[in-house]
C-alpha cells in the first residue's frame, strides 16, 4: 500500500491581556491554557516513537508565558494568593470563578460541583451564599481543575491537592501557583529540546495576531458593508513590523529562524502570500476553502463527509511569484470534526473514527500518479479539550497509537516534507481565511468597522505627531529619547491590530468577557496618545460594545405576508418583521440547522420565516427528521408546562427555565415538510394534542408559518416565545438563549 503522509499542526494563541505593557493581566487565559494544555500536548508524544508534530505558537502568547516567569500576575491569580478577602473580592469570585465545562471539568470535584450548583440555583445571589474558608476552596479548585492530571507523576503533590477538595490553606494556593509557574518555565524548554531533537517543528505568527490581508489593504476584500470604514487604509509597514517582530522572538527563543508561518486565523490573499516568501518563510498552512476558490474546485464529500477525490487536497503547492511560499492546505472537515464533533463522544471510538476516515483517504489515492501524498490536519490545539474526556488524553493516545503502528502511515515535520516532495504550482491565491472563506468574522459589520476607523485615526494622529517631532530633533539624545517614545506608541497600534478584537465586536460572535475586549482594545489606542503626550480623544472612552445589546431586532410594524417562500423577498413581505440573528460561527457550516429566522403578527395570526443553514450536515441528508418546535408563554393561561425535550449536552440555557403554554411543531428533511402540529399544556405539567384548522406551512428555498393568534388564544393578549432545533427529540439549539422574545 502507497505510504500516506500526515502533517499535524496544532495552533496555540492567546491575545493580549494586559491594558498596557507594563500592567499585570486581566484574564488569565495565557496561565491556565499554560498548565492544561500546552505541555502535555507535547509530552504525550514522548511514548510513540514514530510519531512527529507540527506547532504554532503566536508570538503574543510566548511574550505573556515569559512575562509570568518575569513576575507578572493576573487579577484571578492575586485574588488566589490572598490570606483575606474584600467584599469586591468575592463578588469578582462569583462574577469569574465558575467559568468551566461542567460535565469534563465540574464534576471532577465533588465538592466544587456543591458549591457551583449552589451558586447557579441561587434566587438571591449574595456575598453571604459562601463562607470566607469556602472562596478560598473555590479558587484553588477552579485553578487545579485547570491543571492537566498528565502532570501529577511529575509534581506527586498535585494528587493530594486534587484529592483535598475543602480546607485550602494559604500555602497550599502558593503550592498550586508554584506548580503552575513551572510547568510554564519547562514549556518553552521543553518544545526547544523536542525540536533540535527532530520530533517536532515549531512555526510562528504575525506577533500580535493580526488579520494580514486587511493589514494591506480593504480593496477587493469582498466586504458587505463600508459602514463606519476609513476611506482608505494600508497597514502595510506595519504588517512587515508583525513579522519582523515575530522572527525576532522566535530566534530569542529557539535560537534558529522560523521555517513555517501560521497567518493569523489563517487569513491570506496574494500580497500577504508574497510577503511571507519575501521574509525567507519556506511554509505556510491555508485552509480547503482557499484551495477550492483558487483552483475553482469544490471538494464533494459523500454522507460521512469523506472525500469523493482527495488528490488536490493531499498534494503540497508552491504559489509561484517573486519570493515563492510553500502551501499545504488543511482538511477542514478534520479540522471541525476534531474542533466541535468528537468531543461529544466517547474519546476511543471517535479517534479510531478519525484514523479509518483517514485510511480511506489512502485507499483512495493508491492510483494516483504522484508518488507522495500528505493529509493536513490544522486547527487550534487548545481550545476543543474541555470538550473531552480527560482534556483529550485518550483520544490523543488512541490516535496517535494507531497511527505510530501503522506502517503504512507516517507523520511528518512540514520543512521536510516539502523539501522531499516536488509541489504542485499555484498561479495565485484567492482571499479568504478558514472561515466562510471571507473575512467577515473581522470586518464589514457596523462595530467591527468602527474599531477599524478608531485604529485608523489613531494611527494617523501617531504619524502626525512623528512628522512634527522629527523636524524639531537637533542632536543624537533627542533623537533616541523620539525613537524610543515612537516604539512604544507603535507598539500600541501594532497591539491594537490583533484579530481578536475584531472577532469579538459586534456580530455575530458573543465572549463572556466582551466590556473587557472592549475595554482592552480601547485601552492600547489611549496609551498611544499617553505615550506621546497628547490628549486623548474623549471618543475612546466610550465603550464600542453593548453588552446587553442582543442579536435581535423586533418587528417594526404589522406583517401580513402572502407565504411564497420567495428567499428573496422581492415585494418586501418580511421587511418589517423582526428577525433573530443566529450567529455563523466556526461550527455553524456543519452543526447548525438555522441561518436567520423573521418573525411578525397581524391581528389575526402570527408569522414566522426560516432560512435554513444550507452548509449543514442535517439539510443535506434525506433521511434525517429535522424538526424545530416553537414554545408560547401566555401570563394568564391556568396551565404552563416544560419543554419536553432532553438537552443534548450540559449547555445550559436559563430560558429553559420557563413554563409554556402552548407548542407548535413541524418535521422536515431535504424534500418533505410535514404539517404544523399543535400541543396545549394541561394540568400536572403534561401536554395535550390540540387541532388548528387555518394555520399554514410553506416549504420551498425557505420555511414560512402562519399561526392563527385564536389557536394560541392570543387574539387580544400579549404572548412570548423561544424556538428550538428539536431533531431527534433532543434540544440542540435554543433561540434566542438569554429571555424569552415578546410579541
Amino acid at each position: 500500500m502507497k505510504k500516506l503522509n500526515i502533517a499535524f499542526v496544532w495552533h496555540f494563541h492567546q491575545p493580549n491581556y494586559q491594558r498596557n505593557y507594563t500592567d499585570d493581566f486581566l484574564l488569565p487565559y495565557s496561565r491556565l491554557h499554560a498548565s492544561k494544555d500546552y505541555l502535555d500536548m507535547l509530552l504525550r508524544i514522548e511514548k510513540f516513537d514514530n510519531i512527529k508534530l507540527n506547532f504554532n505558537f503566536s508570538p503574543v502568547l510566548l511574550n505573556a508565558l515569559e512575562k509570568y516567569l518575569d513576575g507578572a500576575k493576573d487579577l484571578h491569580l492575586k485574588l488566589l494568593l490572598k490570606d483575606k478577602l474584600e467584599k469586591e473580592d468575592k463578588i469578582f469570585i462569583l462574577n469569574n470563578y465558575f467559568d468551566l465545562n461542567y460535565k469534563n471539568m465540574v464534576l471532577k470535584s465533588p465538592y466544587f460541583t456543591e458549591l457551583f450548583n449552589k451558586r447557579a440555583n441561587a434566587k438571591n445571589l449574595d456575598v453571604d451564599i459562601f463562607s470566607d474558608t469556602q472562596y478560598f476552596d473555590i479558587m484553588a479548585n477552579y485553578t487545579l481543575l485547570w491543571i492537566d492530571e498528565f502532570f501529577v507523576k511529575d509534581y506527586p503533590i498535585l494528587k493530594n491537592l486534587y484529592e483535598k477538595q475543602k480546607g485550602y490553606s494559604l500555602e497550599d494556593r502558593k503550592k498550586i501557583y508554584e506548580i503552575q509557574l513551572d510547568i510554564i518555565k519547562r514549556i518553552l524548554v521543553e518544545y526547544k529540546n523536542y525540536q533540535k531533537r527532530g520530533k517536532i517543528e515549531v512555526s510562528t505568527s504575525p506577533y500580535y495576531h493580526p488579520v494580514m490581508p486587511l493589514l494591506l489593504s480593504f480593496q477587493g476584500k469582498e466586504i458587505k458593508n463600508f459602514e463606519n470604514l476609513p476611506q482608505k487604509t494600508s497597514f502595510k509597514n506595519d504588517a512587515k513590523l508583525q513579522i519582523e517582530f515575530a522572527k525576532e522572538k522566535y530566534r530569542k527563543i529557539f535560537e534558529t529562524q522560523p521555517r513555517g508561518m501560521w497567518l493569523s486565523e489563517l487569513c491570506v490573499c496574494n500580497a500577504t502570500a508574497d510577503i511571507l516568501g519575501k521574509f525567507g518563510f519556506k511554509w505556510t498552512i491555508l485552509d480547503e476553502g482557499i484551495l477550492s476558490k483558487s483552483i475553482k474546485k469544490e471538494f464533494m464529500r459523500d454522507f460521512e463527509g469523506n472525500l469523493e477525490n482527495p488528490y488536490n487536497l493531499t498534494i503540497n503547492y508552491l504559489k509561484k511569484s517573486k519570493n515563492p511560499i510553500n502551501i499545504l492546505f488543511a482538511d477542514s472537515f478534520f479540522s471541525n470534526l476534531i474542533n466541535f464533533g468528537y468531543g461529544n463522544y466517547d474519546s476511543k471510538i471517535a479517534a479510531n473514527d478519525l484514523y479509518e476516515k483517514i485510511k480511506i483517504i489512502q485507499s483512495k489515492i493508491q492510483n494516483s500518479p504522484r508518488k507522495s501524498h500528505i493529509v493536513t490536519i490544522a486547527l487550534d490545539g487548545e481550545n476543543c479539550w474541555e470538550t473531552y474526556q480527560n482534556d483529550g488524553a485518550e483520544f490523543l493516545d488512541t490516535l496517535y497509537g494507531l497511527i505510530n503502528d501503522d506502517d503504512t502511515l507516517e507523520t511528518v515535520l512540514i520543512s521536510d516534507y516539502i523539501e522531499s516532495n516536488p509541489p504542485e504550482i499555484i498561479e495565485n491565491i484567492k482571499g479568504g481565511s478558514w472561515i466562510n472563506r471571507n473575512f467577515d468574522l473581522w470586518i464589514g459589520e457596523k462595530t467591527k468597522n468602527l474599531a477599524w476607523l478608531y485604529l485608523k485615526s489613531v494611527s494617523d494622529d501617531l504619524e502626525k505627531y512623528a512628522q512634527k517631532k522629527q523636524k524639531t530633533i537637533k542632536n543624537n539624545k533627542q533623537k533616541q529619547e523620539f525613537e524610543k517614545i515612537y516604539s512604544q506608541a507603535k507598539r500600541e497600534i501594532l497591539i491594537a491590530q490583533g484579530s481578536d478584537w475584531y472577532w469579538w465586536y459586534g456580530e455575530p460572535n458573543e465572549s463572556k468577557n466582551d466590556d473587557i475586549f472592549d475595554y482592552l482594545f480601547r485601552s492600547h489606542l489611549i496609551n498611544v496618545y499617553e505615550i506621546i503626550g497628547l490628549e486623548v480623544p474623549k471618543y475612546l472612552f466610550n465603550p464600542l460594545v453593548d453588552i446587553q445589546n442582543r442579536n435581535l431586532r423586533n418587528p417594526l410594524k404589522n406583517i401580513t405576508p402572502s407565504l411564497t417562500c420567495d428567499i428573496e423577498d422581492k415585494n418586501k413581505e418580511w421587511k418589517n418583521a423582526g428577525y433573530i440573528f443566529i450567529p455563523d460561527g466556526p461550527s455553524a457550516n456543519i452543526s447548525s440547522l438555522i441561518k436567520n429566522i423573521y418573525f411578525g403578527k397581524d391581528d389575526k395570526n402570527l408569522y414566522f420565516r426560516f432560512i435554513l443553514n444550507r452548509n449543514s450536515t442535517k439539510i443535506s441528508r434525506e433521511n434525517i427528521q429535522n424538526q424545530i418546535a416553537i414554545y408560547f408563554a401566555l401570563d394568564n393561561e391556568k396551565y404552563k408546562s416544560t419543554i419536553r425535550y432532553v438537552n443534548k449536552n450540559d449547555n445550559f440555557y436559563p430560558i429553559l427555565k420557563n413554563h409554556f403554554s402552548y407548542e407548535v411543531r413541524f418535521c422536515f428533511n431535504l424534500n418533505y415538510i410535514s404539517r404544523l402540529f399543535f400541543n396545549r399544556a394541561i394540568q400536572n405539567n403534561l401536554w395535550c394534542q390540540t387541532l388548528s384548522k387555518d394555520s399554514k406551512v410553506v416549504y420551498k428555498d425557505v420555511i414560512e408559518l402562519k399561526i392563527p393568534r385564536q389557536d394560541l388564544n392570543c387574539l387580544d393578549k400579549p404572548v412570548s416565545f423561544c424556538i428550538i432545533d428539536s431533531t431527534n427529540e433532543l434540544i440542540n439549539d435554543v433561540y434566542a438563549q438569554d429571555v424569552l422574545i415578546e410579541l
